[in-house]
């Protein structure tokens, strides 16, 4: 899912400005230990290098041979670019800290001034994976060096202020919307029987599944006619369809797995409103695609969550109160066509299109080159 946050905020900026992106992916199934892939893609030049994750018992041995395999697939795939006249006159890095100390060591080299964004949620006290000296060091280090950082939600900001990471130019800026793919057609049929979309990355800690189940089964309980989509896949996709199961929801829940592009948007238009029951999130995405259908959501009031969804445009409830979650989620079922689509769509657009997120980071990057 990171990898498409990232792809998305590269087709803003190639809006305004010459794009290429150049990443590493390590991964023991590699059949090799290096393999390198170049192609164009919606304008932009890709040079993705994957390298073979060398793992032993050793756990130092791990390290060193993995970061020298890391360094050498970055080199290459900056050699790559100076041949194809591509050499940037800025690096935008996305997640640290890996690909953040490749671009200290560019700004060193070469005088290329960086930016960062992150996305990750590991810096939310909630998640508690931002751990270890060296990387904390290191992330201290790149943060400082570099020309700003812009985080996806205010709440990240505050995970990361929260743990020493601080910088005198801080953006907010948000995940990206197509809002030219999640838009109403005016085809999708809504039943008289009231759906209910659940999309996510199934992985259970996060975003709680298992009490989106229970608040749908308590529903059924009371006589409810409904059916809850579940879209997506992951981790606990299994457990959480065997918990289905055993709570007997029967025709009262759908897994779709995972659903892209077109069929995605289709099924997201046949609901009559969303819900997610995150315990943390940076910025929920599902959220504004919701909206940009004109489709009202309901979700937890944590993370970046508030700061993306209006109240007028949906119903905010405490993580893990099911008690809240059922009311609201029966309060939808009667009024969700209270709800103004058209402002809904509105807000998505002009807060989390291609154009304004661009345009923002290219601000961003032009105030930087020229006070170089």
């Amino acid at each position: 899912m990171l990898g498409l946050f990232v792809q998305r905020h590269a087709i803003a900026v190639s809006e305004y400005a010459d794009v290429s992106v150049l990443a590493v992916v390590s991964d023991e199934r590699n059949k090799q230990v290096f393999e390198i892939e170049t192609n164009v893609q919606d304008g932009i030049t890709e040079i993705l290098i994957y390298t073979k994750k060398y793992k032993s018992k050793i756990g130092i041995l791990n390290t060193i041979v993995n970061g020298y395999r890391y360094l050498t697939a970055y080199l290459a795939g900056w050699k790559i670019l100076e041949q194809i006249g591509n050499k940037p006159s800025i690096n935008h890095v996305h997640i640290l800290t890996r690909a953040g100390v490749m671009a200290l060591f560019f700004k060193i080299r070469y005088g290329i001034p960086f930016v960062i964004t992150e996305h990750w949620s590991r810096y939310l006290p909630h998640h508690g994976n931002y751990k270890g000296i060296l990387r904390k060091h290191l992330t201290k280090k790149v943060l400082k060096a570099s020309a700003g950082i812009s985080t996806v939600s205010d709440a990240l900001k505050i995970g990361m202020n929260a743990m020493d990471l601080q910088h005198s130019n801080w953006q907010i800026i948000p995940n990206v919307v197509d809002t030219k793919m999640f838009q109403s057609n005016g085809n999708s049929q809504k039943d008289k029987r009231i759906r209910i979309s659940h999309i996510s990355c199934f992985e259970e800690q996060s975003k709680n599944m298992s009490g989106i189940l229970r608040a749908a089964k308590a529903l059924k309980d009371q006589g409810k006619e409904f059916e809850l989509l579940m879209i997506g896949n992951g981790p606990d996709w299994e457990q959480t369809k065997q918990y289905a199961s055993e709570l007997e929801l029967g025709n009262s829940i759908r897994f779709t797995g995972v659903l892209e592009g077109h069929d995605l948007v289709d099924e997201m238009g046949k609901c009559q409103f969303s819900v997610l029951f995150s315990n943390y999130e940076t910025f929920a995405i599902v959220i504004p695609e919701n909206l940009s259908l004109g489709i009202p959501i309901i979700a937890t009031d944590v993370g970046g969550i508030p700061e993306v969804l209006p109240s007028e445009y949906g119903k905010l409830v405490m993580p893990n109160d099911e008690s809240a979650l059922t009311k609201a989620m029966l309060f939808m079922m009667n009024h969700y066509q209270e709800y103004d689509a058209k402002a809904m769509r509105n807000y998505v657009e002009e807060n989390y299109s291609y154009d304004e997120v661009g345009r923002r980071f290219v601000e961003i990057y032009e105030e930087i080159l020229l006070s170089k």
